[in-house]
């Protein structure tokens, strides 16, 4: 009678959570002297005062967090009231070691067996043709797989080192997020995925192969005030800002790309896996999705956009066969060339106190659309061969704003129905 009246008097309830509760109470486990003389406020309280705890507590409840601070050396020109370089720095920086995410998984007996470490090519053979046809759809199954794999079994063996060889494929994807719908709360995480796992894999949230690693920062509105009392009366320009902000951004992968993960990418680590089987295991990083506010400081041809107008006599061979050759013969290049003008343009700045884009700097790098920022990845693994050129890709999510790609999908809509046939229906279909 008791359970009756306190649920059919009180219309929140649902039957799933009457349910629930009758599971509880009807546990053998439940003892209802073991709650009768317990104050709820009192534990509602306590509940409540954890989201208070500082950093250090936070810490030491997730093992493998790290908070660090961040500095830059932010350059004012020569006619500035404070010339030369000064450090700003901002912190509430949180990162996790990739080698101990790496460690972490593979040493998992879950997710130890989802893994491929030996690519291989995927055929098909159709009954209507006389030949196999190549199937692409998983990493490990790729050319750019199989290409790594070789050039890692012909690199010169490690002392005293006979174990098996293979690559741990990484993918990393950044995606800005905005917490609040009023305000500019927001979180810049980067996520981490093997591609040694089959993508029908990684999509499960139950398999909790997405790991969070970082979380970037962005430069705080007070930095502004910092600019404003080192320049002078008069904020600097756009190109100033943008600048310091690809410095913060390259100063934090500083810090990701850590010394243990150039070693593991560079000479491997011998790890013990759970099948007792030990492997030589070589860090990859073969995939990199960045968004728009990340292309800014990644790519380093977008710092302030500088004018390469495609010709227009040349417009009539997009996509054409030529055209694509050409993406493959002028692909750009992580090149000794293109880092000593970076470090050419770096010395003005840094050194005498020129104009981020001053003519200078500008008769450095325009030709060919590069900025005067240190990439880490290039710092941190091009000796190892590494371009990060190649690491970027294409994602339409990140491509296309929402209400654009609407727009474009509902233009394809329109040409499909234009034309004879059931062209619509079969769309729906699929």
């Amino acid at each position: 009678m008791l359970l009756g009246d306190w649920y059919w008097n009180q219309s929140s309830h649902s039957k799933s959570s009457f349910k629930k509760l009758l599971s509880i109470i009807g546990d053998a486990d439940f003892h209802p002297e073991d709650i009768q003389n317990t104050n709820w406020l009192v534990v509602d309280r306590e509940l409540g005062d954890l989201g208070t705890m500082d950093v250090e507590e936070w810490l030491n409840e997730d093992a493998g967090w790290e908070h660090t601070t961040i500095s830059i050396s932010v350059p004012f020109r020569r006619c500035s009231p404070h010339p030369g370089l000064i450090h700003y720095s901002t912190s509430h920086f949180y990162h996790r070691s990739l080698v101990s995410i790496i460690r972490e998984k593979v040493l998992d007996p879950a997710h130890h067996q989802l893994f491929h470490y030996k690519p291989y090519k995927l055929q098909w053979h159709p009954p209507h043709k006389p030949r196999n046809v190549r199937v692409y759809g998983e990493l490990f199954t790729s050319s750019a797989f199989l290409k790594a794999h070789c050039k890692l079994q012909e690199s010169p063996a490690e002392p005293e080192c006979d174990l098996p060889w293979w690559i741990i494929a990484l993918m990393f994807w950044l995606d800005m997020t905005q917490l609040t719908s009023f305000g500019d709360a927001k979180l810049w995480p980067m996520y981490m995925y093997f591609s040694n796992v089959s993508k029908y894999e990684r999509c499960q949230p139950s398999s909790h192969l997405c790991t969070h690693a970082v979380y970037l920062q962005t430069l705080p509105n007070n930095f502004k005030d910092f600019a404003l009392e080192h320049s002078g009366s008069k904020l600097p320009g756009n190109t100033f800002f943008t600048h310091c902000h690809c410095e913060l951004f390259h100063a934090q992968w500083q810090e990701v790309l850590d010394d243990d993960f150039v070693q593991a990418y560079e000479h491997g680590m011998a790890l013990t896996c759970c099948d007792g089987i030990q492997w030589r295991l070589f860090s990859r990083i073969f995939i990199y999705s960045a968004d728009y506010p990340e292309n800014k400081h990644l790519q380093p041809w977008l710092l302030s956009m500088p004018p390469m107008p495609h010709p227009k006599g040349r417009l009539h061979n997009l996509a054409s066969e030529r055209d694509i050759l050409q993406h493959h013969v002028l692909a750009r290049q992580d090149t000794e060339e293109r880092c000593k003008k970076v470090a050419d343009a770096r010395r003005l700045i840094y050194d005498q106190q020129y104009v981020v884009d001053t003519s200078q700097v500008e008769a450095l790098l325009k030709e060919e659309s590069l900025v005067p920022t240190k990439n880490t990845f290039s710092e941190q693994l091009s000796h190892a061969g590494f371009d990060f050129f190649l690491m970027l890709v294409m994602d339409l999510l990140h491509e296309f704003e929402l209400g654009v790609w609407k727009a474009v999908f509902i233009h394809l809509l329109r040409m499909l129905d234009s034309l004879k046939g059931h062209g619509l229906p079969e769309l729906d279909r699929w």
